[in-house]
């Protein structure tokens, strides 16, 4: 018998992530990572997506998560200037948390995203917060045993099994057989180069200096709206500047300027204090530095045989929209009802190979969005396009500010209130989903068009006594009904096989896209099934959904 059913090498966000959810399975655990735990995270990520809140709601902590980090009353707002003490030129306005739930819990009109069918808006979290909240839920869980100060040193797909070779850092080996193994350490994984997969791409986009810093001067020095994250454009010197805290903590984005060979030609100190807009009396301390190259690299598989990758060991790119960390935990949320399935016996072997069928190509896409938006960001962090008379106080320098600002509100409401994103992308040729005439809408990174057709996500709606439906479906899969025919056959069925699957009546709701009677939802809240009535052979749909049959089955 293998010591675990599932051993996840990484325990960052995506690898403590798919732990957790692996547990409330009822998935044996084992979790390795390099770090000791008591090492502060860092601050990369800084956005946390609604999907990914939806994740953590099923988990059962996305209220403890929300309450962590910015004051309830700090804006999330993004602006542009020629540096951050200086007035915006341009502001995207968006809600701290007090705008956001101050009605009734649910979402405040009047910004960007205030119409996403969501239970969960996206929160503006770093990474130094979320994990925090991660590490102390797979800590309490008794299906999973975390190995800390650990380095997995190589992975054997045994046929069978899997085994895991590790060392801790006072180097006593550690050695571990699961059913499955699953790879989210990052991008230089060693899961990934066990396995001899290849990262494709675009290797060299452009490079950054982060430096998160601590200072109680900065703050008392805004007379303005203060924002969440600002943008300072200059000729001398571009970046960005993120507030972790609202109080003393500062990430510090340096961009590389155009003219510098490599980062030793850029002044650090001076790079930020150009950014902040601050003189040689202003006083702070370096917490935290690091040097990066904006990317875009998709593994050319993400699965071979008993072993998966997910997260920066399967993919890598600029991190527009915050979409890297929370595309890590989209594909852990694809893949871990499937293993689940698998192993606790009512799904088929061959349902996992839709996990690669569906997330390689959404992958590739969601990379591309991000590249071509960051993009526009790293010319004009580069300083090719930045005129010095930007910062001027003269008519041309304001006429010029206004002219660059529409151009970049526009460029940037998609990037920061990114729908699309987040809503709009759907899965198509799986096996496991059962597809009819229509065809999906099209989406980008900043709009998506509700939608029922299978694949899809189904959109949210809150049901007639104020609950949400996703709360309603729960972990398994749903069958989500808006008539009165009997559903009894295919309920029975599913006891009949242990496949859990929760029916919802519900009325139909004000959503144009539900023009079915029946809906199957699967655990990851994608469609995989509608009608107007269930098939007659029930068992056929449920071969179907757990990758048993690719038999035909009545819509």
């Amino acid at each position: 018998m293998a010591d675990y059913d599932v051993i996840i090498v990484g325990a960052g966000p995506v690898g403590m992530t798919a732990a957790l959810d692996l547990a409330q399975r009822g998935i044996r655990v084992a979790i390795i990572e390099k770090r000791d735990i008591s090492t502060p995270a860092d601050a990369r990520c800084n956005s946390i997506s609604s999907r990914t809140m939806e994740m953590f709601r099923s988990l059962g902590f996305s209220e403890e998560v929300r309450a962590s980090g910015l004051p309830d009353e700090h804006p999330t707002d993004v602006t542009y200037a020629t540096s951050f003490l200086d007035k915006p030129f341009v502001r995207i306005r968006l809600p701290s948390r007090a705008e956001r739930y101050g009605q009734n819990g649910r979402s405040a009109p009047g910004f960007p995203d205030s119409h996403w069918l969501t239970p969960e808006p996206v929160v503006r979290l770093s990474q130094m917060y979320l994990e925090p909240v991660l590490q102390r839920k797979v800590q309490a869980c008794e299906y999973i045993k975390s190995f800390w100060a650990c380095e997995a040193t190589q992975v054997i797909d045994n046929g069978d099994s899997v085994t895991v070779h590790a060392q801790f850092d006072a180097n006593e080996p550690l050695h571990l057989n699961a059913a499955y193994v699953i790879g989210t350490d990052g991008a230089s994984s060693i899961v990934r180069k066990s396995l001899g997969f290849q990262f494709e791409g675009d290797a060299d986009l452009g490079r950054t200096r982060s430096t998160l810093i601590r200072t109680t001067e900065l703050r008392d020095k805004i007379n303005f709206r203060p924002p969440w994250m600002a943008w300072t454009l200059s000729q001398e010197g571009t970046g960005t500047v993120i507030a972790i805290d609202g109080n003393e903590l500062w990430l510090v984005h340096c961009a590389l300027p155009h003219r510098a060979k490599d980062f030793s030609d850029l002044d650090l100190d001076l790079g930020i204090r150009r950014v902040l807009g601050v003189g040689p009396d202003f006083t702070y301390e370096i917490v935290h530095q690091k040097d990066w190259t904006a990317r875009r690299l998709v593994s050319n598989k993400f699965r071979k045989g008993r072993v998966f990758i997910a997260g920066d060991a399967a993919h890598v790119w600029i991190p527009a929209a915050g979409y890297g960390m929370n595309a890590g935990i989209a594909d852990v949320t694809n893949l871990t009802w499937m293993l689940a399935g698998v192993i606790n016996g009512w799904a088929d072997q061959s349902l996992l190979d839709a996990h690669e069928l569906e997330r390689h190509p959404i992958t590739e896409q969601v990379s591309r969005f991000a590249m071509a938006k960051a993009l526009e960001h790293v010319e004009m962090a580069r300083g090719r396009e930045i005129p010095r008379v930007l910062v001027s106080k003269s008519p041309i320098g304001w006429l010029l500010r206004k002219l660059l600002g529409r151009r970049l509100n526009a460029m940037n409401i998609p990037q920061f209130a990114c729908e699309g994103l987040n809503f709009g992308y759907y899965y198509d040729h799986s096996p496991v989903i059962h597809y009819d005439d229509e065809q999906p809408p099209s989406y980008d990174m900043g709009t998506a068009t509700p939608s029922s057709v299978p694949g899809c996500r189904a959109p949210h709606f809150w049901l007639p006594d104020g609950s949400s439906l996703y709360d309603q479906m729960g972990k398994d899969f749903a069958l989500l009904t808006f008539s009165d025919d009997s559903c009894s056959s295919l309920m029975n069925e599913a006891l009949h096989r242990n496949i859990p699957i929760t029916h919802i009546a519900a009325p139909r709701p004000a959503l144009a896209c539900y023009k079915h009677n029946c809906y199957v939802v699967r655990p990851d809240r994608h469609i995989a099934w509608r009608g107007n009535t269930l098939p007659e052979n029930p068992g056929t749909l449920l071969d179907m959904l757990v990758g048993a049959s690719n038999a035909s089955i009545p819509s």
